[in-house]
């Protein structure tokens, strides 16, 4: 059993901290989970047969999903982003396929090894998933939403495999813009909703703003510390950490965790995580008495990353690497 620390309150304390990285494992030879089929080469075949081979793209995607869970598993990864373009088309208004449907025996088998082995799914719509934008806009959102949804659902994942998305855009007035998504949030089915997220973002959306969104709509708030970097809001995250975590209800809380590419090109991200400032974050969570976090890495470099930052915080004094991606503090 690992050794309970004393923090500065006095108070005894015990933290799992997850490390986790996103979409597909460098570490796998020739195993992407993204391969596409474009709507122009769907158009160039007879609709049955184009039907055929984008229903067999994700069929591969998901075997590669598979390959990816299974590499996880004996590696001690327990959390894990999947790619949000596993089913080449199934939005798209011309094909729209039930991902549900066609994919049930598939979704069931990973689902019921994620849970098998207590590993934490998820996923992030791309950046034109907004709520807050003009009708056709947050129509097709909805839409991507409920595609993300149905993956998750047919996996039989609860509510903690989150879809996260960003506040949305300003489009010249941010207060009206905040209004309109508060407005068009409703609108989202509600099972859909209960696994839905909000992120602060690089440029517009800071911590608090973000945060008051998810206080509003009753949703979590997930915090992406490079975010916060490249945008501050004048509050360091630490300080609202008991806001946050209280979004979270239940669930554990999960944030993201980048690295600048450099200072020129600060917004991007590097290969690998610098653990100090992680670092530092994670230990104000230890002492505020969190009993799990979960750190989403976003990094080029992907599982070798993930890896490789357990394993730079388990040379932490009083940090132990308990598994491939899991630590106790």
């Amino acid at each position: 059993m690992a050794k309970v620390l004393q923090c500065s309150s006095g108070r005894s304390t015990l933290m799992e901290i997850r490390i986790g990285y996103v979409s597909m494992a460098l570490a796998i030879f020739n195993n992407t989970p993204s391969s596409t089929f474009t709507y122009k080469l769907f158009s160039q075949r007879p609709r049955e047969e184009a039907m055929q081979r984008a229903i067999e793209v994700g069929r591969k995607n998901l075997e590669a999903t598979r390959r990816i869970l299974y590499y996880n598993a004996a590696h001690g990864i327990r959390l894990f982003r999947l790619s949000s373009s596993l089913i080449p088309l199934a939005t798209h208004p011309e094909v729209l396929i039930d991902v549900a449907e066609v994919y049930k025996k598939e979704l069931a088998e990973l689902g019921g090894f994620a849970r098998l082995h207590d590993i934490r799914l998820s996923m992030h719509p791309n950046q034109f998933t907004l709520l807050n934008g003009k009708d056709p806009v947050v129509e097709a959102a909805i839409r991507d939403l409920e595609y993300h949804a149905a993956l998750l659902d047919g996996m039989g994942l609860d509510d903690s495999a989150v879809i996260n998305i960003h506040v949305g855009g300003v489009y010249g007035d941010k207060a009206s813009a905040m209004e309109r998504l508060y407005e068009k949030f409703p609108e989202v089915p509600a099972p859909v909703a209960a696994r839905m997220t909000f992120e602060n973002d690089d440029k517009t959306y800071t911590l608090l703003e973000t945060l008051e969104v998810c206080e509003r709509l009753g949703r979590p708030m997930m915090l992406d510390l490079h975010h916060d970097w490249c945008n501050p809001s004048g509050t360091e995250p630490l300080d609202v950490l008991g806001r946050i975590r209280a979004t979270w209800g239940g669930r554990p809380m999960k944030i993201h965790v980048s690295s600048p590419k450099e200072e020129k090109d600060f917004r991007s991200h590097a290969d690998y995580i610098n653990p100090e400032p992680l670092a530092a974050f994670l230990r104000g969570c230890r002492e505020a008495g969190l009993e799990r976090i979960d750190v989403m890495v976003e990094a080029k470099m992907k599982d070798l990353t993930a890896l490789r930052l357990a394993e730079d915080l388990g040379k932490i004094r009083g940090l132990k690497r308990t598994d491939g991606g899991m630590l106790k503090w």
